[in-house]
């Protein structure tokens, strides 16, 4: 387990905080594009923006040499796609149990204001 601390894990991360990756996509409501009969957007989950953005997952190589990954396009489903393509990511933090919400939307006009 990569930590901040070597009591608790490897105490191999500097910062706390991380990429999402496609399990946790999954587990917020996710959900691959089976084919082209889905219609509409895959909106109904937090993970959501309505904009691309790149997991840490990381996808099978197909014969063009290009290192693929899971990505969440614009319409909120999950699909393979080549590193570098996608236009975002988004990062997760790790915060302890104790830790509390006080304010804040997570925009930078009022970003989430936590106290442990």
């Amino acid at each position: 387990v990569f930590t901040v601390s070597s009591d608790n894990g490897n105490g191999r991360l500097t910062y706390p905080i991380g990429l999402l990756t496609s399990d946790e996509v999954v587990m917020a409501g996710g959900r691959g594009f089976i084919s082209d009969s889905d219609t509409g957007a895959n909106t109904n989950y937090f993970l959501y923006t309505g904009s691309w953005y790149s997991t840490i997952s990381s996808s099978s190589s197909f014969s063009d040499l290009n290192t693929h990954c899971i990505g969440v396009y614009y319409d909120g489903y999950i699909r393979m796609t080549m590193v570098g393509t996608l236009l975002g990511v988004r990062p997760v933090l790790s915060l302890q149990a104790c830790t509390s919400y006080t304010s804040g939307d997570g925009t930078s006009n009022s970003p989430y204001i936590i106290t442990k």
